[in-house]
């Protein structure tokens, strides 16, 4: 395996949190014990890392058409997953680290060993399609995130994180854990 695939990491709920106190467009990850897991690296930019969550598919998914912020994570005709990129956000190292599959029950509960299998297997048959998008997932998250810098009042900017913002309250947020 390549080292510059996508992987699947597990960011910090309190970390995650404190960005959406500062941006609402920051994505909730936790339901009742069941995280949802990050796909990155997208893009570094100065000394952050980009990741973006990843979203079931919906119905909704098959009308929107896929553009610089949203990728659908297809086999076939069926939508498995989606990637709202306008969604991304930074995080430090010390904030983020990368899914073992032998300690997901940290991050999600199951009701068996079946189920757990199953999840697993669906992670890594998600990656798989993910990666093969991985060159438009890294090139779509670069020029959005340079749209959002130099064209703040465009309808895809509006719709995205402030990143500039977020990279200031991340650097907030690490000089206040070091201490």
């Amino acid at each position: 395996m390549k080292e510059n695939k996508l992987k699947w990491y597990i960011a910090d709920k309190e970390y995650v949190e404190y960005l959406r106190k500062f941006d609402e467009k920051v994505e909730i990850i936790d339901y009742n014990k069941k995280l949802k897991p990050y796909i990155g690296i997208l893009i570094t930019i100065n000394e952050f890392n980009y990741y973006v969550p990843i979203s079931s598919a919906k119905e909704k998914h098959y009308k929107i058409k896929e553009g610089m912020d949203f990728i659908k994570i297809k086999q076939d005709d069926k939508i498995i997953g989606v990637l709202n990129l306008n969604n991304m956000i930074p995080i430090s190292d010390n904030n983020i680290k990368e899914l073992k599959y032998k300690d997901i029950e940290q991050y999600r509960d199951f009701t068996n060993d079946k189920e757990k299998s199953l999840y697993i297997a669906f992670l890594n048959f998600e990656l798989n399609l993910i990666n093969n998008k991985m060159e438009k997932i890294k090139k779509n998250a670069m020029k959005l995130y340079n749209e959002k810098i130099n064209n703040p009042k465009s309808n895809v900017s509006k719709r995205s994180c402030n990143f500039k913002f977020l990279e200031e309250k991340s650097k907030l947020y690490n000089k206040k854990e070091i201490k």
